[in-house]
Formats: structure tokens, C-alpha cells, sequence
């Protein structure tokens, strides 16, 4: 009788923790795990100061899928999430869901958008993105952003205006991600959350990987960043800020794609009716370049120049103030002694000559694809 009793006070205390548990469980998915649809997550009720409701009706739905630690809520910061990015799914696609600005960012802009005051230099951002566009060419980009919101007209500028303060990325990305360059596909907003496609591991993820892999790697960085000068008949992309994270691995293209666009340079390739490469701009090389010499200037081995400079540069041969990922360190001595590869990143790297750059640029394809 009274081990009968003892197994009914068990079984009713194994059903008490159990019913426990699922309480627990779910006050922590309502309270400390974003879901797709989480109001603190979208932040819907900033909109129409946020990038578009255009995906809205997915997030609502299984179609959308958040993974990865970042979807904890108490990550939902500056210290253990600084990009503001998250992992997950679209449609069974694998996507990254960008918040295009850090927590503290969002934060000031809030405060600072109740007078108004956040959208005092809006010029001055398309002016950094444009700097030598008419007005024809840039209502293509705000037009097309405009579209990608889901808002009307009058939503859709202030949406505009918005992420012209905030990140100029989905600008950049909605007019430009179906044109066949190296960059993310761009699939829209819901609230403050753009949605583009998860490309891949960035470079650092490759950094001690084989010499070969990286060789065939560096190669393709160096013809992805080449196309952003010369792939489009339309446009030439300078891309000044260069980091190993800026740049993403796509194993089944076997391609490497640029995924953060925040601070490329965009000029229309029509305002130089003279493309042939000019040697004449040894100033342009030796400091940060104005929108004047962007727009001047036809500079067909820029893209090409930032590569070796700042990501295959031998550390050896930087200084403090310029610092090299050095991404083909440890180079074998035989390769270096057969292909004498460090003198001619070195070259590329200094060269004030712009056709003496592209002949070392084809000069290296030739030997990463022997390398590989």
C-alpha cells in the first residue's frame, strides 16, 4: 500500500516538472526568443521609418524561419550582435535577415527623427553613393527602392529617406541585384529587417585553409571585384572599403560575392566617352579619392588595386597605418621562387601605371589558376 503511493507521488510530481517545463518553454519563446513575426524583432510600428512592408505577409507564415544564437533576444544588442543580423530561411532559401544598422544606431535615429533633425542630409548621402549622377539616374535608384517598400508613394519616400540616414545597402541592392553582378540577391523588407540571400562564409572562414584553396580563391575575389568595374554597360562600382568580411564564398557558383555595399561608389559609364585607359591620374592613387576625381577619371583598375593592396599584400611589406589581410601568407618557396608571385602582388599593389596594373592583374589569374 504504501509503495503504491509512493509511485502515485512520483508520477503526480513527474507530471507537475512536466507541465513545468512547458510553461517554461514557452514563456521563453515568447519572451526571450525572437520568432519571425516578434514585434520587437520587425519593429512594424516604426514604419514607415523603417525599409518596407513588401515580405510582410511571409514573416507571418511558416515560409519564414529564424535559426542560429542570434534569435535569443538577450543577444539583441551591441556587444554580442553588432551587425544586427540574423540567420534563417525564405521559401526553404537561405537567407540573412539584416537590420542594416547597429541597436544604438536605431536607437539615436529614433530620438533624433522626432524633430526632424535625421533627415537634414539626405543630399549629402545620395551625393556620396551619386556623386555624378543627373537627376534621371538617381530617381532610377530611388524609384527603384520606392518599389521594392510596398509602400505608396508618400510612405515610400519616407522610407527612402529613412534608409538614406541609415544604410544605403537596400538602395543599392534593389536596384542592382538581378544585374548579373557579384552581389546578394535583395528580396525586401518587413519592418526594419531586409531580407538578401546568405551567400556564404566570408573570407576570414577561409584564412588558414590550404595555399591552393586560397589561391583559387584570391583569384576569383580579384576577377569578382574586377567585374564591379567593367561588368556593366550601364555603370562603373568603385568599392573602396575592403575587408575580409566583405566578402563571402558562393560554393555552388563557386564564386565569391560582395555583400556589404554600404559605401560603394556608383558612376554612370556614359559621362567618359573616352574609355581608354589614362595613366595621368598618379595623385588619385596616392589619397582618398573626391567625387570630382571619381567623376573625372576613368579608373578601370581601382577594384583591382584595393585587392592587392589591402587583402593579398604580404604584411611584411605594409605599415602601421596600412595593414594587409595578407590572405595568401605562408606562400610555398618554390611557387614564390617559379611564379615570383610576392613581387608582383607587390607591383600590383604600387604601380602608379593603370595598363602596367591590368597586365600584372592578368598576370595573376594566369598563375593562381596554374596554383590551384
Amino acid at each position: 500500500m504504501q509503495l503504491r503511493f509512493r509511485r502515485t507521488c512520483r508520477i503526480r510530481w513527474f507530471l507537475i516538472l512536466f507541465i513545468v517545463l512547458i510553461i517554461l518553454f514557452f514563456l521563453i519563446n515568447k519572451w526571450l526568443i525572437y520568432t519571425p513575426s516578434s514585434v520587437d524583432f520587425l519593429e512594424l510600428n516604426a514604419c514607415p521609418t523603417c525599409f518596407g512592408i513588401s515580405l510582410c505577409h511571409l514573416f507571418e507564415t511558416n515560409n519564414v524561419q529564424l535559426s542560429g544564437w542570434q534569435r535569443f533576444s538577450f543577444f539583441n544588442n551591441d556587444l554580442f550582435n553588432i551587425k544586427n543580423i540574423y540567420y534563417g530561411t525564405l521559401k526553404n532559401q537561405l537567407v540573412i535577415f539584416k537590420k542594416m544598422a547597429h541597436q544604438s544606431e536605431w536607437i539615436m535615429f529614433d530620438i533624433c527623427r522626432q524633430n526632424r533633425s535625421c533627415f537634414q542630409q539626405i543630399k549629402t548621402a545620395l551625393t556620396t553613393l551619386l556623386p555624378c549622377s543627373n537627376s534621371t539616374f538617381i530617381s532610377k535608384f530611388q524609384n527603384a527602392f520606392i518599389t521594392s517598400t510596398g509602400f505608396n508613394n508618400s510612405e515610400g519616400q519616407i522610407s527612402l529617406e529613412t534608409t538614406l540616414q541609415i544604410n544605403l545597402e537596400p538602395i543599392v541592392l534593389s536596384t542592382l541585384s538581378n544585374s548579373g553582378l557579384p552581389i546578394p540577391l535583395y528580396y525586401g523588407a518587413c519592418g526594419r529587417v531586409g531580407v538578401v540571400s546568405n551567400e556564404g562564409s566570408d573570407l576570414v572562414f577561409y584564412l588558414h585553409s590550404s595555399f591552393q584553396f586560397r589561391a583559387f580563391l584570391a583569384r576569383e575575389l580579384l576577377i569578382s571585384m574586377h567585374e564591379l568595374n567593367t561588368g556593366n554597360s550601364d555603370i562603373i562600382i568603385y568599392y573602396p572599403d575592403i575587408n575580409l568580411e566583405n566578402f563571402v564564398y558562393n560554393q555552388y557558383e563557386r564564386r565569391i560575392k560582395i555583400i556589404d555595399l554600404e559605401y560603394v561608389i556608383i558612376v554612370e559609364r556614359n559621362l567618359f566617352f573616352n574609355t581608354n585607359i589614362d595613366d595621368n591620374y598618379e595623385n588619385s592613387h596616392r589619397k582618398i579619392l573626391n567625387s570630382n576625381q571619381y567623376c573625372s577619371t576613368y579608373m578601370p583598375d581601382y577594384n583591382v588595386k584595393q585587392v592587392c593592396r589591402y587583402i593579398l599584400l604580404p604584411s611584411i611589406e605594409t605599415n602601421e597605418r596600412e595593414m594587409s589581410s595578407d590572405f595568401l601568407h605562408s606562400i610555398p618557396e618554390n611557387v614564390n621562387h617559379q611564379w615570383n608571385l610576392t613581387n608582383i602582388i607587390l607591383a600590383c599593389a604600387q604601380t602608379e601605371s593603370t595598363s602596367e596594373r591590368l597586365t600584372l592583374y592578368e598576370q595573376l589569374l594566369k598563375i593562381l589558376s596554374k596554383i590551384m
